[in-house]
């Protein structure tokens, strides 16, 4: 058996941390009532350096 691993983006623009969290949340919850043991991970962006990241749940 093969395992393979779906990944999507979904862009979040918000005035600081705690609000783009608060919108991560509700977006990874709603997929891990759908898909069990879905993982994710908020990045936030820079335009000069690599993302800086943590895991959600």
């Amino acid at each position: 058996m093969n395992k393979y691993k779906l990944t999507f983006t979904v862009t979040i623009e918000d005035l600081d941390d705690p609000a783009a969290r608060q919108q991560a949340k509700g977006i990874a919850e709603a997929i891990s009532g759908v898909v069990g043991g879905a993982e994710a991970k908020l990045q936030q962006i820079y335009t000069d350096k690599p993302p800086r990241g943590i895991r959600m749940g």
